[in-house]
């Protein structure tokens, strides 16, 4: 049995297919369960820039430094209060930031001594003074078909 297990192994296309098969059906059943995502933003300096968000699922990147393959938004600053909603996350614990890009780089700004001249906020709100917020501070847990999370950014 074993020799026919490594046969069907060798052939490329057979293999190929099989393995596409076996991904693609994990694939569909996490999807049938990914859910969205709303983050609602106070605090911002209104009708300035544009708002930045990442969804962080590692530590990898955290606070400001997403990798492309990670879920990002970037959403106009108009008005006081700035909802943005990230779609198909499936359940799990995350961590999101929040950057307000006043000047249009496409990233936070920090001034000489390392701090952030953007305002900026993480989920949980958990903002130490003196360093950047912490990954596992700033976990939640998205659920279901709907999660909500409200985020204050800090001025500097």
């Amino acid at each position: 049995m074993t020799h026919c297990v490594q046969r069907f192994w060798r052939r490329p296309a057979i293999a190929a297919a099989t393995m596409a098969l076996f991904s693609t059906a994990g694939t569909a059943s996490t999807a049938a369960h990914a859910g969205e995502l709303q983050v609602t933003i106070h605090k911002l300096l209104p009708d300035q820039g544009t708002l930045l968000l990442a969804l962080f699922a590692t530590e990898q990147g955290f606070p400001d430094q997403p990798q492309p393959s990670q879920p990002q938004l970037k959403v106009p600053a108009k008005g006081e209060v700035v909802i943005a909603t990230f779609r198909d996350v499936p359940p799990g614990r995350y961590a999101v930031m929040v950057v307000q890009d006043l000047n249009g780089n496409g990233r936070i700004d920090y001034n000489f001594v390392g701090m952030p001249r953007e305002p900026y906020g993480a989920s949980n709100n958990r903002l130490p003074a003196l360093s950047p917020p912490k990954f596992e501070e700033s976990l939640f847990q998205v659920t279901g078909d709907r999660s909500a999370l409200t985020i204050e950014l800090r001025r500097p």
